[in-house]
Formats: C-alpha cells, structure tokens, sequence
C-alpha cells in the first residue's frame, strides 16, 4: 500500500508538472513568439493551480495543526508551489505575467486567498530560496518556506 501511495505522488507530480509548462503559441499568427493573450491566459492557469496548493496545503494544516511533510496530498501541493516559482521567475519583470498569476492565484483561492493578500503571496514565493531547489528527493527542505506561505493567510 505504501508503494502504491509514493507511485500516486509521482504520477501527480509528473502530471501537475507537465500540465504546468503551456505554449505562448499566437493563434492568429502560428508563431513562437507568444502574444500577450496566450502568456496571460497561461500566467492565469498557473496562478490558480498555485491557489489551489496552496488552499490544500492551508486546509490540511489547519486540520492537523501542522504541516506533515509525508502526507502525499501536501507534497503534491508542495511540488505545485516549486512550478509556480519556477514559472514567475522565469517570467521575472513581466508584469502583465504577474498580474494574469496574481488574478488566477485569486480565483484557485476558494476565498481564502484575496485581492489584498494575494500579492503579499506572490512576493513570499518569489523570494523564497527553499523552493529553488526543492526536488522531489529533497521536499522537506521546502517545508519553512511554507509555513511562511501559509502564515500570511492566518
């Protein structure tokens, strides 16, 4: 059972990983070159599947009091957290990208996550060290860089 429990992670994280990286292909022009719509609508979806990690991680540490880093559901959302930063930084000083994140970050948010702390959020993750190496291997090392994600929602 544990075996099966550790495959279900990976394949999640393989998923959540591959369904984060979205082509900024031009539509009207079939060029490579990304127009600003298809950035943004990607910069959205990336936002909200951050929102949404960092919903699951929050509900499950206000049910248990504490932030268990075994439990595959916060890995998982752990790993979701690791894609967001890895996409705004390499969307670094693309303000219309982080607007797009910031609007999908509130819209995953279930109500939690709001206009007024979402940028807060964003800051938290940007300037997080923990989560620029954080592997699958080595996640429990991004365990701080949550806790002070998850403390700006409290």
């Amino acid at each position: 059972m544990k075996k099966f429990g550790i495959i279900m992670v990976c394949v999640a994280a393989v998923l959540f990983a591959s369904c984060g990286t979205t082509s900024t292909t031009s539509r009207s022009t079939g060029s490579s070159s990304g127009s600003i719509l298809s950035s943004n609508t990607a910069a959205t979806a990336n936002g909200t599947a951050c929102g949404q990690a960092i919903i699951g991680l929050y509900n499950n540490y206000k049910s248990t009091k504490k932030l268990d880093m075994t439990n595959a559901s916060n890995i998982t959302n752990t790993l979701a957290l690791v894609t967001a930063y890895s996409q705004l930084k390499s969307n670094k000083g693309n303000s219309s990208y982080r607007k797009s994140f910031i609007s999908g970050m509130v819209l995953g948010g279930a109500g939690i996550i709001t206009n007024n702390n979402a940028g807060s959020i964003v800051n938290q993750i940007e300037s997080a060290a923990g989560l620029s190496s954080t592997t699958r291997s080595n996640i429990s090392t991004a365990a701080s860089t949550v806790s002070s994600i998850l403390s700006i929602l409290q």
